[in-house]
Formats: C-alpha cells, structure tokens, sequence
C-alpha cells in the first residue's frame, strides 16, 4: 500500500488518493463518454493497495496509465497521455524561455543580472546556462522547506544561489604580504616573491584574479599602502644601483639614506650625489605611478570566472605615513584622477580611504594632504569611498601610532560595504578573514501584507510579528549553508586555503575546511526601509520624526536579533 510519495523537486509527502481520482476524473471530462465514478474509484483503489510503500510521482503516473489502457476506457487513457506530456512540456518551457533569452542576447534581468559581467560573450552564457539550470536544483534539493517557501514567495534573497552548490565562500581580505614575500602557486606554475614595485603590482592583481576564481563575492587589499611600500624602497635602491653603473661612483650610502616624501622634482641647479639621489627619486616616482596605473587598468580588464567577468575588487588604504607609503597612495590617486583608456571612470577597484585622526584628518596630520587629494579625486570620480577609524565600533584597542604592523588592527572593507572585524574565535582584525555567505530580507513585501489593518499600533505589532518570523528562518538559512560550506575540502581552493584565509596553512588538501571558516561572518540584509515605512505609516524617514523613529526602531530590532542569532549559531 502507497504511505508516502517522493515529488519531483525531491520532497517526501504523505500519499494522498484523491490527486489519483482528480486526475483520471480531468481526462474523462474531456472525453465524449463522460464521467465514470466506477472505474475512478476502481483503478484509485488498485493503484494504492498494490503500490510501494514509497512511489515516485512518474511511478504512480506510469501506473494510471497502464490501468487505463487495460480497461474498457482507451478514450481517457488517451486524453491522460496526452495531458501528461502537455504538463512536461510546460515545465520545460520556461526553462526553454530562459535559455532562449541567453541564445538570443536579450537584455533582460537574467542576462543583466551582474554588473561586472557580460553575459553576451560565449563563456558569459555559458555561466548563465550553468546558473539559470542550478538555482532550480538548490530549491529543490539543498533548500529545508520554510526557507524554500520564504524564498519562492520573495520574503528573502539569498545571494550567489548559482554557487549554493560549489560550497565557495562570499569575500576575503587579502593578506598580501604573504604573497608578495614568498610568492604563490595558483595551480599551473609558481611566482616568486616580489622585488620591485611592478611586479609587487602585478601580484596583488594575480592574487585577486585567481581567488576570484575560488569565491562567488568579492576580493580586497585590507592595506594596499603598507603592503606596497617595501618595494617602493627596492625600486629606488634599484635605480640607484643603475646610477652607480653608469657613474662608476659608490653611491651605498644613498640605499637607505632617509626620504621625507617621494616628490618629483627638476634636476635644475641640483649637484652632485643631491643631483643623483633626485634622479633615483623621479624614475622611482614614475615607476611607482605606471605601475599603479597599471594595476587599475588591470582590474578593469583581466577577466576571470571563465573569461567573463573582472574581478570585483576593493584596496583600502590611507594610514601609511612612510614616505614610500604615502608614494603608493598619491600615485594611485593620481592614476584614479585621471581615469583610463580615453579618461573614463575605472569601475574598479573600488577604493577605500581609512580616515584617522593623529594620521591623515587635521591639517597638522601627516598624511592630511593625501586626505584633501582623496577628497579632490571622489569629488570626480566616486572613489575613493571613506571609512572613519575613530567611530568607536571601528576602533582595536591594540591599535598604536608607533606600531609600523598597525593596518591589522584597522578595519577595512569590501566595497565600503562588508564589514568583517570583531571575531569570536580568535584576534580582532579584518585581514585574512570575510564573509561566508548573506541573505536579504524583502521588509517593504511583510509591510505591504500589513496595510490591510486599520489600527496603526496592531498594523505595526503585526510586521514586527512577521519581521521576527522572517529574521528566524534568514538566520536559520544562512546556518544550513554555513553547515553544507564547511564539508568543503581545502584542495577545492588552492588559493584562499592555502595563502589567504586565517588559520589555512594548517589544513592539510583533504581536510575539510570546517576548523577555520568559523573566523568568518554570516550576513543579514535588508531592503525597501523607506518603502516599508510608507506602507506602515504613510510617510518615509525623511519626510517625519515619526518615520524616523519606527525605522531606527526597525533597523535596531533587526541588529538586536542578529546578535541572538550570532550567540545561538556561535
């Protein structure tokens, strides 16, 4: 006798006859015959006292089918197959619409669905194809069934759904000096370490692309100044050596000789070893500058992911007071002032400047006039984005001025936007560590459902009930996927596992990678305040105290919940 039935999306149900009886009871009503309760009830019975304890939806199909034919009634049997094969090619046919719009070039929202990548080339269709064909298959099989519903009704987004199935994680913060000091293999031959700027620059562009490859989300530089500045100094020793060559003179003494700034200078009226060591100072500064232009030209241009798509990239930096520091950053300023290819605004990187007091924010600071020259370059180009260190929650205790390692104790970004500092299992700082994986709350579609209720206070107590509903599963979902992420084994990324993520370098290539992504974050996002705040009270923050005050209140019950939600997950 049928107990239970697997359906297609791979779900196990409770059997329930009266679907068989629907089903043969719509196949004689589109027959000149008619109805016949009789047979209905005769097959139905023989089907379900005869069948497996357990069936699949096509086994009891199949089984209709054959009782149909085997009675008197060839007419409904007819019109079932019939039926049957119509409702098989209406479930192709949307995944046939999809396909067709990729073959064809459309824009559209599949086809427009990221920004840095273009879905019109042949390996960008080839991961629309991939990725329009595996979101049904993580619905179906990885998805528990609140978060299915949740997600098929629009209560949340959950990001990357394509990469659900490939265990990769969201973003990491580069720690970069371990590439540039013992060089990397990224699968098909190795890098040494960096000795000069150009290649330094180089790197850091190849460490991005290539983890690019291992994650579904972005990948950032915590502290592109200070990981940049030794080999500012080793291309001006460089071009010293190259003095001493072609002047026959000693010139040792000038190797590590102090530089206040490296500013460009003309040669006019300088003398001797004053004349040479500003020689070594311009060609450094015109080295340092191509390769930062380069380095911005190359993130706008080498593309990974299959050849589609360039690296979503951030740098932060701003807190380096070394002259070689400083070098770094008012070259990629100035390369970012003046645009690329014919002038336009690079895309990438996104660029982040650390803002701090005692170090680049008053007149009297250090690297204040680097804080007005990033201020002059987003004034026209957007980047570079700031992000305030003094705001107490940005702050580390184990931060010092004098500290020439203090960029681990700085916050840094992804995209101005991830923030990954605090972490419960080990030291506070953003390097070698990000996000695993996030999700967004639709808040503006549990408000519209809330409109219909007269009374302000019960409208208002009901989203509150239903926010609360949605944060559970949201923080329930991003668990079941932290759980399936960390079966992952360290060989699925040679990179991040190897070089990138903290704590990596321990695992061995079959081990999984369980024990170090718990350094990571789990994200809760949401969308619409402003419309849901119109839909609850009829105005938006910024049109009454009123507004403002229920979205703070919001916004703060969602950040209270999240922090449950980090002590109840750990």
């Amino acid at each position: 006798m049928i107990q239970t039935v697997v359906k297609r999306d791979g779900r196990i149900v409770g059997f329930n006859e009266q679907k068989i009886m629907a089903a043969i009871r719509k196949a004689m009503l589109h027959t000149d015959k008619g109805e016949d309760t009789t047979l209905i009830e005769q097959i139905t019975d023989h089907i379900s006292y005869r069948g497996k304890s357990q069936m699949s939806v096509e086994a009891i199909q199949d089984a209709i089918e054959l009782e149909l034919m085997k009675s008197a009634r060839k007419d409904v049997a007819q019109k079932y197959i019939a039926y049957r094969n119509q409702r098989n090619i209406a479930r192709k046919a949307k995944t046939r619409d999809v396909f067709m719009s990729i073959v064809n070039a459309k824009n559209n929202d599949i086809t427009r669905e990221n920004a840095n990548m273009n879905a019109d080339t042949p390996a960008g269709m080839m991961m629309k194809f991939a990725s329009e064909t595996t979101k049904p298959f993580v619905d179906d099989y990885l998805l528990s069934e609140d978060v299915r519903d949740a997600v098929m009704h629009n209560y949340i987004h959950i990001h990357d759904k394509d990469y659900y199935p490939t265990k990769s994680l969201t973003c990491v913060q580069h720690p970069l000096d371990v590439i540039l000091n013992h060089g990397f293999t990224a699968g098909h031959g190795s890098s040494r370490p960096a000795k000069r700027i150009e290649t330094a620059a180089v790197l850091a562009c190849i460490s991005l692309e290539t983890c690019q490859n291992e994650m579904h989300g972005g990948q950032a530089i915590p502290a592109f100044d200070f990981y940049l500045a030794p080999y500012v100094r080793m291309s001006y020793q460089e071009e010293v050596k190259n003095l001493e060559k072609l002047t026959g003179e000693d010139l040792s003494n000038l190797y590590d000789a102090p530089i206040d700034d490296y500013i460009e200078k003309p040669l006019d009226g300088l003398q001797g070893r004053e004349r040479l060591e500003q020689h070594a100072i311009n060609k450094t500064v015109n080295r340092v500058h191509q390769a930062m232009e380069a380095f911005i030209h190359n993130m706008n241009t080498i593309h990974s992911r299959g050849g589609n798509q360039v690296v979503f990239s951030s740098i932060n930096y701003g807190t380096d007071t070394s002259a070689e520091g400083r070098c770094i950053m008012r070259e990629i300023l100035q390369s970012t002032y003046q645009g690329v290819g014919n002038g336009e605004t690079a895309i990438f990187p996104i660029q982040i400047w650390k803002k701090k007091r005692g170090v680049n924010y008053l007149p009297e600071d250090r690297n204040y006039d680097l804080y007005k020259l990033a201020c002059k370059v987003t004034a026209r180009r957007f980047f570079p984005n700031f992000l305030n260190l003094d705001a107490t929650f940005n702050q580390n205790e184990k931060w010092r001025a004098d500290d020439p390692e203090r960029y681990k104790w700085e916050i840094a970004t992804m995209g101005c936007r991830t923030r990954v500092f605090e972490d419960r299992w080990g030291e506070k700082t953003s390097i070698a560590r990000g996000n695993l994986s996030f999700s967004t709350i639709n808040i503006v579609k549990l408000a519209i459902e809330c409109m219909g209720i007269e009374d302000e206070k019960q409208r208002i107590d009901m989203f509150f009930a239903k926010l609360d509903n949605i944060l559970d599963i949201t923080a329930k979902q991003l668990d079941e996927r932290f759980q399936f992420q960390k079966t992952a084994m360290a060989k699925q990324f040679p990179l991040l596992m190897k070089y990138l993520w903290v704590g990596a370098e321990n695992l061995k290539p079959e081990e999984t990678i369980e024990s170090v992504i718990n350094h990571g974050t789990l994200g809760i996002g949401f969308i619409g305040l402003a419309e849901c705040l119109v839909a609850l009270i009829g105005k938006h923050h910024g049109e009454s105290e009123k507004a403002q005050e229920l979205g703070l209140k919001i916004i703060t019950y969602m950040r209270d919940r999240a922090n449950e939600f980090s002590e109840q997950y750990h």
